[in-house]
């Protein structure tokens, strides 16, 4: 598969995820995603959908040049992920930009590294894991010892 043809593939691909989104989102919300409180003006939204798709673009035409997407399938499914992808990144990312929106642009001392994360607004974020719910002991747990 040539790198052009992977990467309309891609692009075709990552547009799709694009609706899919903006679908969900007016589902969610009942109005357009940039009209929500605190939310970036359609400008911003639509310069982040372009280069969520473009990514999409980008990854699938190098993954065919190189040969790693062989086939169709293989440019969609790349077209797909590059854009998850970012998001992934740009939410793991975040409470380390908002730390260092906190801490200016002068050079961190040790011990500054080695304080708590901080989000915008220089209290000590907390992490939010999830524990699987405790299972309910049945007469089927008793073990003879």
């Amino acid at each position: 598969m040539s790198a052009a043809g992977a990467a309309m593939l891609g692009l075709f691909a990552a547009l799709m995820l694009e609706a899919l989104d903006l679908l969900a989102a007016r589902r969610r919300t009942a109005r357009p995603p940039w009209r929500g409180s605190g939310e970036p003006g359609p400008a911003a939204y639509a310069v982040s959908a372009a280069v969520r798709c473009l990514a999409g673009a980008g990854l699938a035409a190098w993954l065919g040049a190189s040969g790693q997407a062989s086939g169709p399938a293989g440019a969609v499914a790349s077209g797909i992920a590059a854009p998850l992808l970012l998001t992934q990144i740009a939410r793991v990312a975040a409470p380390f930009l908002s730390f260092a929106a906190v801490a200016g642009t002068t050079a961190a001392t040790p011990s500054e590294t080695a304080t708590p994360m901080l989000n915008g607004t220089g209290r000590v974020s907390r992490l939010r894991v999830k524990l699987p719910a405790a299972r309910k002991k049945t007469g089927d747990d008793h073990h003879a010892s």
